[in-house]
């Protein structure tokens, strides 16, 4: 049996945030394609959550638990950071003269509830940027949807020969079914970024947490080799520029799972613990303070501007943020 706490993915969920965090802050200090690896770190974030997910699942199949905790862990969090994002953007239009009436009808106006419902993804605007993408948070739809569909994703999975089935159909059919979704939406200004728009809708995004429930079933077969040797072996054939990263990041996970740290002296466990928790608010609080710092330019720059706007979170989730979470999840974190 997979142990359920596991300090390796605490590691590679800290290492993910960390990626996310570096390629908005190489963005910032004008080194966006020197640090746009670092965009990755969203595929990580995926198929850590597949394995996580379906590592939950082994432990609890109920699906109203699950389903509980997954709207514990992710909805108080996720609506306050709404929340005070609304109120960031509201206050800055005001003060640069907007009028109130354009601007709540507008960037602060009633389409902006389709955050909270994880709809940004699913439904294309004429503004990528103000109605898709807003504060990063394009993942989020992913998420849920992944959520949604776990428990049943999982019962098909369950098997390692299933999960590799579904797997290779999410592989060779993501490419067509994007170029559908593309052409169907071809009609849209170029503002609406559907290219892209097309390649993150959450369908897009399956395959990665596919991955990770992968992951759980070769382990849980003793087919780690195996599949381990797809990961790389596919990476080899299609490049970084395909799926490599992908690849890569499932023989980490798969790592991990395989040879979790023997030992961790007290304090190392709980500074991890805490970072590791810290790491969901980091991910979805960084956009709005890296916005309220000065553009340092340059390498220099770019590890000033990593390491004020990683302390500004951490701090407020060491004072605030982890006392609000615990209102909702107790110290459940999983």
């Amino acid at each position: 049996m997979v142990r359920q706490k596991n300090p390796a993915m605490d590691l590679l969920r800290i290492l993910a945030a960390a990626m996310v965090l570096g390629v908005h802050v190489g963005q910032k200090a004008g080194l966006g394609e020197a640090a746009a690896v670092g965009a990755r770190g969203v595929e990580l974030f995926f198929i850590l959550s597949g394995y996580l997910t379906a590592v939950s699942l082994e432990h609890n199949g109920d699906p109203v638990t699950y389903y509980k905790r997954r709207v514990q862990r992710i909805l108080p969090l996720y609506w306050l950071v709404l929340v005070l994002r609304w109120v960031f953007d509201a206050l800055r239009c005001l003060a640069s003269g907007m009028p109130a009436a354009e601007v709540f009808s507008g960037p602060c106006g009633p389409r902006y509830l389709r955050y909270f419902f994880f709809l940004q993804m699913w439904i294309p605007s004429e503004d990528w940027s103000l109605w898709n993408n807003r504060n990063v948070l394009w993942t989020m739809s992913a998420f849920a949807f992944f959520y949604l569909i776990a428990p049943l994703l999982y019962k098909v999975c369950r098997r390692f020969r299933n999960a590799m089935a579904v797997l290779l159909v999410c592989l060779a059919g993501k490419g067509l079914l994007g170029q559908r979704i593309e052409s169907y939406l071809s009609g849209w200004p170029e503002e609406a970024h559907i290219s892209q728009f097309s390649a993150q809708t959450p369908l897009m995004t399956i395959y990665c947490f596919v991955f990770g429930m992968a992951v759980l079933a070769a382990v849980r077969e003793n087919r780690q080799f195996v599949f381990g040797a797809f990961c790389l072996l596919l990476a080899a054939v299609f490049g970084f520029e395909r799926c490599a990263y992908e690849c890569v990041f499932a023989v980490l996970v798969l790592l991990a799972a395989q040879y979790p740290p023997k030992e961790i002296p007290e304090k190392g466990r709980k500074l991890l613990n805490f970072f590791s928790a810290g790491s969901f608010w980091l991910y979805l609080a960084h956009p709005m303070v890296l916005e309220l710092l000065p553009a340092w330019q340059g390498w220099g720059g770019l590890a000033a501007l990593f390491v004020a706007v990683a302390a500004i979170c951490y701090l407020l989730y060491a004072l605030v943020i982890e006392r609000y979470e615990h209102l909702f999840v107790g110290k459940n974190r999983t």
